[in-house]
């Protein structure tokens, strides 16, 4: 059979004819032998600028990928359950989520009074005061804790609280307060390990009211009261601690570099924190001392709402593991200490009042 017979019958199976069909011949003779290996030749050395290393680019996918972990997979035995049982549970998870989102949002209440003493430099007797304020300052019917936000965490030390002792890490603070002077409770800032220290730092950074969420969750009464110990200067943990306090008691001395840090407090707390000022360690002996005190009371007026004598006899009792405000014979620090606690006593019953009257 012929090349045009074999046209012939493919163009009738489709209906059509070999009439209109031409075929032209090529004249170009294709090779039945594959062509050659052709050896690519050495690439010529070409000089180029020597360029800076770049440091790695992180793929973007990766951050994502973390971002949103995708849910898993179903076993073969979660396939056998329902299909309504399996809806009732992606509901549940989504309500869960709902409600953990409000809570973040919710802004947190502590019904109890929460006394912060802050200040802008060391060495000034913040921590001696603060427990000292502690183990004497009571409310009518309540109790007093003291909390522990400086990483030095040294406050468990001047109320009688052994070394060691879980702190401000643990997931629950109620289960881990100490006891201390004067049935005062502690919740020491703990002996951490870098790793420790650096997500609490995180969660304190990241999470606006976390101490108001803690104290919250420890659910305190309207007599409880707080006193907060806070780190030197400005930090995460400061701005916790004014999240949630009733009064804000800076502590001082009457020597040049507390006035001097007296206007960087300033900027620390901002206008709109109310704050009074105590002066600390004052040596009534020394006449430079003594004319600091003047110029401190020009400088802060009515703010300054305290004195405390300076009283080697808090080192001493430190020393012994005794509580200073309990010796037979009152000194003169004690004494400007629980005059101190009185004014704070008298100033947070006032806030009562006024939050009663506008309820």
């Amino acid at each position: 059979m012929s090349r045009t017979d074999d046209i012939s019958n493919l163009f009738s199976r489709f209906g059509a004819t070999s009439d209109s069909y031409h075929e032209f011949d090529s004249q170009f003779e294709y090779p039945n032998t594959p062509p050659a290996q052709v050896k690519a030749s050495e690439p010529e050395e070409v000089t180029a600028p020597v360029l800076a290393a770049l440091p790695p680019v992180a793929p973007v996918c990766v951050a994502l990928a973390k971002a949103e972990d995708p849910a898993p997979l179903m076993s073969t035995a979660d396939v056998a359950i329902p299909l309504r049982n399996l809806l009732a549970e992606v509901a549940l998870a989504r309500q869960a989520e709902t409600e953990a989102l409000q809570a973040q949002l919710r802004t947190p209440q502590c019904k109890a009074r929460v006394v912060v003493l802050v200040s802008a430099k060391g060495g000034v007797g913040k921590t001696t005061l603060a427990a000292s304020l502690a183990s004497s300052l009571r409310l009518e019917g309540g109790k007093t804790l003291a909390i522990d936000l400086d990483p030095q965490n040294a406050l468990h030390h001047h109320l009688g609280v052994e070394s060691g002792v879980t702190g401000i890490g643990s997931a629950c603070w109620s289960s881990n307060l100490q006891q201390g002077f004067n049935d005062v409770q502690v919740l020491p800032y703990g002996v951490l390990s870098d790793d420790q220290r650096c997500a609490l730092e995180r969660e304190v950074s990241q999470d606006r009211h976390w101490l108001a969420r803690q104290l919250e969750r420890m659910d305190l009464g309207t007599h409880d009261l707080v006193i907060v110990d806070t780190p030197t200067g400005r930090s995460a943990y400061l701005q916790q601690a004014l999240d949630v306090a009733d009064q804000v008691l800076v502590v001082t001395a009457a020597d040049a570099a507390s006035f001097i840090a007296l206007e960087h407090m300033d900027r620390l707390l901002g206008a709109n924190v109310a704050r009074s000022y105590v002066v600390n360690q004052f040596e009534p002996g020394r006449e430079f001392s003594r004319d600091m005190l003047e110029v401190l009371k020009r400088r802060l007026g009515a703010q300054l709402t305290g004195v405390v004598e300076q009283d080697h006899g808090f080192g001493e009792a430190l020393a012994y593991g005794r509580n200073p405000l309990t010796v037979p014979v009152r000194s003169v620090g004690g004494e400007g200490v629980l005059l101190l606690g009185e004014h704070l006593k008298a100033a947070l019953q006032n806030v009562r009042v006024t939050e009663n009257s506008a309820s």
